[in-house]
């Protein structure tokens, strides 16, 4: 069976991990870390062989006035994403909510007790194709199924040959709305960054790319236990004052 990482691969991941550890802190609007060649160049190519068909029934598009031309994965009969993905998917998708990926991250961003979500709670692969975009928006603040605070995202670009005119880059805005930091989705770059109701991002300019062509990503979202202090938030789209300060009731 393929493994994302030896344990070879493994050790050379944490050691990077404490190379960026005082980047990411230090990194504005707020905490990030872009590491590129992220994957071993074996690993890269097992991922971009198995990312689901495009013709697969496996996806859905949830085109709002916040988005368009992004395709997630839809849910299975039983209401789980897991369902819906095929190996080697699957093994991608539970490698990385694996304990010894969890401690890469906890190296990286100094965040002790992190979990994954194994019911994949907007996570897994998704693809946006020609006139695509994503509204700037804060992510929501809990796992609606275990009550867990989410703490970070990670996004893993899977195209080859993305050439900047395309466009598609995520923009990293402060809390004042003020692009700061722009991310080419260039293959093997992986995008680690600390969530808050400021974290805002997206890629609010339609992306550009040839009708044959896609924004490929990998995203998965990592989780601690609740701290008090923060309130439990949806979704924040700054362009819609009804999205603001929406709590989620228990």
């Amino acid at each position: 069976m393929f493994e994302l990482f030896t344990n070879e691969d493994l050790l050379i991941l944490y050691k990077r991990a404490k190379e960026f550890a005082s980047l990411f802190q230090a990194n504005k609007p707020f905490p990030h870390a872009v590491i590129d060649d992220f994957l071993p160049e074996s690993s890269y190519g097992w991922v971009y062989k198995n990312f689901p068909a495009l013709e697969d029934p496996i996806w859905k598009t949830p085109e709002n006035v916040h988005t368009k031309a992004k395709y997630v994965a839809r849910r299975g009969e039983l209401g789980l994403k897991e369902a819906m993905y095929q190996e080697p998917a699957r093994q991608i998708l539970r490698e990385l909510n694996s304990s010894l990926f969890l401690r890469f991250l906890e190296l990286l961003t100094g965040i002790k007790g992190l979990v994954g979500d194994p019911y994949l709670s907007e996570a897994g692969f998704t693809f946006s194709s020609n006139g695509g975009f994503l509204d700037i928006h804060a992510d929501f603040s809990h796992n609606d199924h275990t009550g867990l605070e989410r703490r970070l995202n990670l996004i893993l670009y899977l195209n080859d040959d993305w050439y900047p005119e395309y466009g598609g880059e995520l923009v990293l805005f402060d809390g004042d709305l003020k692009p700061v930091k722009a991310v080419e989705p260039i293959c093997n770059r992986c995008l680690i960054f600390e969530t808050s109701k400021t974290s805002y991002h997206g890629f609010p300019d339609p992306i550009t790319c040839p009708s044959n062509r896609q924004r490929r990503s990998l995203s998965m979202y990592y989780y601690s236990l609740p701290r008090d202090s923060r309130e439990r938030l949806r979704v924040l789209f700054p362009s819609d004052p009804t999205f603001e300060h929406k709590v989620t009731q228990e």
